[in-house]
């Protein structure tokens, strides 16, 4: 039983330290990680090894999560080349940034106020492209090693999935 937990995430699954991820090669590794580290394949084993048997398998379905959500993948790439966001402040200063949450969010009450399952879709719609050009301009910013503008990206990108829940949530 052998997982070097120094390793990130990327390095565990054996794939390249970028935001593209062979997901075919990630979930391969995953269950054969899950195979051969599940718990259940531990019942009849000391506590000992069901300790690290579980302290393995949390340690690859965190990497596994992480790798498979890009917001996640996004944060997790900046943390492992030095540059940490913290997840809780998320402060965006840009003011044309604000003025277009203040713009989104009032949208978004007039679609509660409307309930029009059409307005919804074409919100959520909307709200997917910025989501979209945010990874995009990410990856842009990243490959290039601009980790002040891709982190930025980041933090725009938490405001249009917490926009996206709440559409989620009104139904």
């Amino acid at each position: 039983m052998a997982i070097d937990f120094n390793q990130n995430y990327f390095q565990l699954f054996e794939l390249e330290n970028s935001f593209d991820v062979n997901y075919e090669s990630l979930e391969k590794k995953y269950l054969s990680f899950q195979k051969s580290f599940h718990p259940d394949k531990f019942v009849n084993a000391s506590d000992q090894e069901k300790r690290i048997s579980l302290q393995i398998i949390s340690y690859i379905n965190e990497a596994y999560k992480t790798l498979k959500n890009d917001y996640l993948k996004s944060m997790y790439l900046l943390k492992i080349n030095g540059y940490e966001i913290d997840d809780q402040n998320t402060t965006i200063s840009d003011p044309d940034f604000l003025m277009h949450q203040m713009e989104l969010r009032e949208e978004l009450e007039e679609i509660e106020k409307s309930e029009s399952t059409e307005l919804k879709k074409i919100f959520l719609e909307k709200i997917n492209k910025h989501k979209i050009d945010c990874l995009n301009d990410f990856k842009e910013y990243f490959n290039k090693h601009f980790y002040d503008e891709a982190s930025k990206k980041v933090k725009e990108m938490k405001f249009y999935i917490s926009i996206e829940n709440e559409i989620v949530r009104m139904d």
